[in-house]
This record gives C-alpha cells, sequence and structure tokens, in this order.
C-alpha cells in the first residue's frame, strides 16, 4: 500500500493555495484539526516534513515544494480523466468539432450538410475557438475533433494531421497612416500604434497571442468579423491571412503593408484523442482529412508524444 494518496496531494495543494491550515478545511469542508492531523500522518509516513510553521503563516519545504511540483502533473491526470468518463458520448452519430476561429463557418457548411442527410438522426455541434482555445478544447474533453492553428501545447495528448498553414500580412485600413508609406513598416512605428488581436480563448492551457510585440498596446476582440470591421475603419493594425480577407483586399477596404519584421506562418493541424472512435468520428475524420488539399499541403498522421504517461498508444 503506497504511503501517498491523491487526498493527501489535494490537501497540500489546497494549503499551499490558501495559505494556512484552517483556510484550507474550509475549502475542504473539513476542521482544521482534522486537516493538521492529516498532513501530520502524511509527514509521519513519508519520513519528511512538508511545511514550515510559524504561528499561522505555513510554507512549504523544499521536499513538499517538490512534492507538489511531482505530484501536479497526477491531479491534473486524474481531473483529465473524470472530465473524460462523465463526457463520454452517449450516442455514436454524436459529434462535437471545435473550428478555430481563423477558418470561416462556410469552410465546412457542405460537410455540416452531407453529414445531416448521411445521418438523419445525428447530433452535431460545432464550436468556435482561437489559437489554444482550440487545443484546450480537445484535452478537456469539450470536442472530439480540432482544426486549430500553431504549435501543440506539450500538455496535449492528440493525434494530429497537418492540414497546411496560415501565412500572414500587416492589414490596415486605406485611411491608415501605415497606407500611405512606401517602406516597411518598423517594429517603433507599430509599437507606437495600437495592434487589433483575437483573444485566446483558452480556459486551462497557456493563453498565447500572435503578431503582437513586447509592451505593445492592444486592443483584444472575440472574432475576426470584430477584427475585420475595426480595421476597416481605420483602428489600429492588424496581421490576418490574405486568404481569409482576399475579398476586402480586392474592394480597397484593406490594404496589405510590408513589414520589417514579419509574423511567421502557423501550421494547421486536425487533431483528435488517440482513444477516439465511433461512427460519426470515423466519417468526421475522413472528411477532414480529405481537405488537406484545400491547405495545399499533404497531411501526414503523427503521434503527438505527451500528455500523461499511461495516455501514450
Amino acid at each position: 500500500m503506497t504511503r501517498l494518496s491523491l487526498d493527501a496531494i489535494k490537501i497540500i495543494s489546497t494549503i499551499k493555495s490558501t495559505g494556512s491550515f484552517s483556510m484550507a478545511a474550509e475549502a475542504l469542508h473539513k476542521t482544521p484539526s482534522a486537516i493538521s492531523y492529516r498532513v501530520s500522518s502524511i509527514e509521519s509516513k513519508l519520513c519528511v516534513k512538508l511545511f514550515h510553521r510559524n504561528g499561522p503563516m505555513i510554507t512549504l519545504t523544499d521536499e513538499g515544494e517538490f512534492l507538489l511540483q511531482e505530484g501536479g502533473w497526477i491531479l491534473n491526470a486524474v481531473c483529465d480523466l473524470e472530465r473524460r468518463v462523465k463526457n463520454i458520448p452517449k450516442m455514436d452519430s454524436h459529434i462535437r468539432i471545435a473550428l478555430d476561429k481563423f477558418f470561416p463557418m462556410e469552410t465546412m457548411a457542405q460537410d455540416i450538410r452531407d453529414y445531416i442527410n448521411h445521418s438523419p438522426d445525428a447530433n452535431i455541434s460545432v464550436q468556435r475557438e482561437a489559437l489554444n482555445g482550440t487545443w484546450d478544447a480537445l484535452k478537456n474533453n469539450r470536442a472530439d475533433l480540432i482544426v486549430a492553428i500553431g504549435q501543440i501545447p506539450d500538455s496535449v495528448q492528440a493525434k494530429t494531421l497537418m492540414l497546411g498553414k496560415l501565412e500572414f500580412v500587416l492589414c490596415v485600413s486605406p485611411s491608415h497612416p501605415f497606407a500611405a508609406q512606401k517602406k516597411a513598416i518598423s517594429k517603433n512605428q507599430r509599437l507606437n500604434d495600437i495592434v487589433v488581436v483575437i483573444a485566446d480563448s483558452s480556459h486551462e492551457l497557456p493563453k498565447r497571442s500572435t503578431g503582437i510585440l513586447p509592451w505593445q498596446r492592444q486592443l483584444v476582440v472575440c472574432d475576426v468579423e470584430s477584427k475585420l470591421t475595426l480595421l476597416k475603419r481605420g483602428i489600429g493594425h492588424g496581421f490576418l491571412p490574405p486568404s481569409l480577407v482576399e475579398k476586402e483586399l480586392s474592394r480597397g477596404e484593406l490594404v496589405a503593408v510590408p513589414v520589417d519584421t514579419q509574423k511567421g506562418d502557423e501550421m494547421i493541424w486536425l487533431a483528435w484523442h488517440p482513444a477516439s472512435k465511433g461512427n460519426g468520428f470515423n466519417w468526421w475524420h475522413e472528411r477532414l482529412t480529405r481537405k488537406t488539399d484545400v491547405f495545399s499541403l499533404m497531411g501526414r498522421e503523427v503521434v503527438r508524444e505527451g500528455g500523461y504517461p499511461w495516455c501514450n498508444p
């Protein structure tokens, strides 16, 4: 029998986050004496001291910090497993897809129509996420399949298929001062202007941003449509895929301007959990796999070596 349990790790983690035994007891719906006894019992079993006690002030020892550092991923793994168990689709034809906001819904409209015709009783949900929010939806079992962009976060366990890449150009309104400049826009010029960005919708994964300089003023919006509206009105500047704003550029509503520091390309991924299965999943996996030609890159399936040790296929 192990000397350390998940409950013990949770108690120690709660004490650290609340700062005292009494606050931890309140958070865990226990008495302070029960928490104190439990900690003493854990320390006795492990033969280490986990906390420095200085009156009401509680701080972790080096051993306590090490325990939480190594045990934190175990707690996260168990929570992740609980979420997955609770959210197993009850209908084989049910499918949940998360689509990054850089891809218009039109990208999948015909596929959705075809799936409804193929499975008249099917339930389907298509949620829009941004940046790491799409990966977060897969990690936390809010989606069965995702179309995401950017680097795959280390903690996400998934199978992936590269669909292509997104290139970006700096866009402004014709009325914006950048539009009249013939030479490349410098970093200092960008720092003196506000950049319009789409907010990362991640719940738990680290949020990230694209095309932002350190200390730059930001105007944060929730989707591409809002970003386009502001840029066309001459408010700030922002990076966008030229394929996404082809109409706006051809109509002269937006102008693509040269920049001395170009934003890098973003890779496009189709991703799913290795354990995903079912008729609905199989149909969508096959359909979205065929979209590799749409994104101008042949796909290659790889297994993402990440996540928790026992989850690796």
